[in-house]
């Protein structure tokens, strides 16, 4: 007895060391893919990559440190205009699969005239869909960066993930380089903060709101927020140029305390009729950014200064478009859950129904599960794991923000099997797999491979997985997309080589039950790597498989 329950406890560890040992090869893999995987390109550029833009284009400066922009001058030194790219800002900002540098051309007058994508570790297709979309660029188009603050962009139809981060890296990039001024290059001093704040000693950069200041006391105590009008509203105009507002906030950045007027470039006399009116900058004391930003001037009961009407409303819309560029910024941290989010979450729900409840041995239950996956996950959201995905994730970073239920999909499909042993994701949430699954056995002639045939056929998914991931280590620049099938169900934007897979493998599946899912799926082979089958499972070929590409690819990178 005493014996019986030694071996009980000694195979309880051995599960044990065994699970964390899959898990650590695991995590060790995205070190390596992060270590190893392409970096965006970030470098200067040289005029003829710009010349698209600016066909007049002789010269182009190295790049301000400040601002991130390089300025572009015709053969008379004049500027024509400036270009930055959004890495690294974007680097953390993920699509589909990975970040994208992206070429924003402005105009002399900081607006944006043109997009061009440089580099990109996201999904090929989906990339390509992007490019091809005119709208979706022309929604940039003679944008500055206060208009951006208010832009809701438009993503692109089945390419949603990866439009939306190309968008967010721009409105990024031009948020960061709003952070210095052509026409206020003045920067906030300590003696115009202690007019408004007598007990201000210090400031430092704030790290919460781009181009603001934590005020601090003697004491080194944050006591308020400071922030100005410029250059987020530089492009909003009174009644003759624009005018840069300082604006003090309380501790927590959220309640305006006081205004007071830095520069302006608007007429004088008007001006000075709106600093000498006692009430008209205390206007907007005690409001919060939420109000200030959404505020009806009408039912606010905010009049323009009599004489200066037009000097003291473009005042008003300069403190509400910087107060809104603060709210959009700090937006840009909250998860933003979407329509597929919720749909990834209630498949996952309905695969644990179907894997650990005795439904799954009721074939109509199986069968309507089995359809209800192809029309709703593959057909309508698309969005299935793949090593384009997880590659591109473990190389840079993953969505969570933009792609919340895809991300806790992913989490699922990867430690199901380990600790659970099952292959949730293959059995229970891949449409792919479940469509072979509603096609198995429906011709009454059926072709199984003898052991050895089989034995070779099974090891070509894991050679694959082997290939996918000693290939993006050494930085051999492959389309991960077009070695397995998935992205056939998008199939606007599939590449041909996806197409054929899917309809080759669902082809042979029909006369042998899950062809693709047995003979050619690496993805389905990277999870039977995790797999945990049970209490006689032990260190085998598998691990060491995975040692020896480990250490294959620390060669390599």
């Amino acid at each position: 007895m005493a014996s019986f329950s030694s071996n009980q406890h000694s195979r309880a560890w051995r599960s044990v060391l065994l699970r964390g040992w899959r898990l650590l090869l695991l995590a060790v893999a995205v070190l390596v893919l992060q270590r190893g995987g392409p970096s965006l390109e970030t470098h200067d550029l040289d005029v003829g990559r710009v010349r698209d833009f600016f066909p007049q284009a002789a010269s182009l400066s190295t790049r301000d440190a400040a601002s991130g922009m390089q300025t572009v001058k015709d053969e008379s030194s004049i500027t024509l205009g400036f270009v930055t790219q959004t890495a690294p800002e974007s680097d953390d900002i993920i699509g589909y699969s990975g970040s994208t540098n992206t070429l924003i051309a402005l105009d002399a007058r900081r607006r944006i005239i043109g997009l061009r994508v440089l580099h990109s570790g996201d999904t090929s297709d989906h990339l390509a869909e992007v490019v091809r979309d005119q709208k979706f660029r022309s929604q940039f188009k003679d944008k500055s960066s206060a208009d951006l603050a208010q832009l809701k962009v438009d993503g692109v139809s089945g390419a949603t993930l990866t439009s939306s981060a190309i968008a967010e890296g721009v409105l990024r990039r031009m948020g960061k380089s709003a952070t210095t001024s052509l026409r206020f290059p003045e920067a906030i001093t300590l003696a115009e903060v202690q007019k408004l704040e007598p007990h201000a000693a210090t400031m430092r950069p704030s790290k919460t709101i781009e181009g603001g200041n934590d005020v601090l006391n003697a004491a080194g105590e944050r006591i308020a927020l400071v922030t100005r009008t410029a250059p987020i509203a530089d492009g909003v105009v009174g009644y003759k140029g624009p005018s840069d507002m300082l604006m003090l906030w309380d501790n927590a950045g959220e309640k305006l305390r006081a205004l007071a007027l830095r520069k302006s470039y608007d007429t004088q006399e008007y001006v000075d009729d709106v600093t000498r009116d006692p009430s008209y900058l205390k206007l907007f004391d005690g409001m919060t950014r939420q109000s200030i930003a959404q505020i009806d001037y009408a039912k606010a009961g905010i009049e323009g200064v009599s004489g200066a009407t037009q000097t003291s409303w473009g005042i008003a819309e300069a403190v509400r478009t910087r107060t809104a560029s603060m709210r959009a910024a700090a937006s840009g941290t909250i998860i933003r859950w979407r329509w597929q989010d919720v749909g990834h979450l209630l498949v996952l729900i309905s695969a644990f129904v179907m894997a650990f409840t005795s439904l799954r041995g009721i074939a109509w239950c199986r069968h309507v599960h089995h359809a209800l996956l192809v029309i709703y996950a593959g057909f309508i959201s698309g969005e299935m794991l793949s090593q384009g995905l997880l590659v591109g994730w473990a190389s840079s970073a993953m969505p969570w923000r933009s792609a919340a239920g895809l991300v806790g999909m992913a989490a699922v499909a990867l430690l199901a099997p380990v600790f659970t042993s099952k292959q949730l994701y293959c059995h229970h949430i891949c449409p792919h797999g479940a469509l072979q699954q509603l096609l198995a056995k429906r011709l009454p002639w059926q072709w199984s491979p003898s052991k050895r045939v089989d034995a070779i056929l099974s090891s070509v998914p894991f050679v694959l997985l082997g290939f996918i991931f000693l290939a993006t280590v050494s930085g051999l620049r492959v389309d991960l997309n077009a070695l397995e099938p998935f992205d056939a169900y998008l199939f606007r934007i599939a590449g041909l080589a996806s197409l054929l897979l899917a309809g080759a493998g669902l082809a042979w599946s029909i006369c042998t039950p899950l062809a693709y899912c047995r003979y050619g799926c690496p993805t389905g082979a990277l999870f039977k790597m995790l797999r945990f089958t049970g209490t006689n499972d032990h260190f085998g070929l598998r691990d060491w498989l995975a040692l020896l590409a480990l250490g294959g690819a620390f060669i390599l990178s």
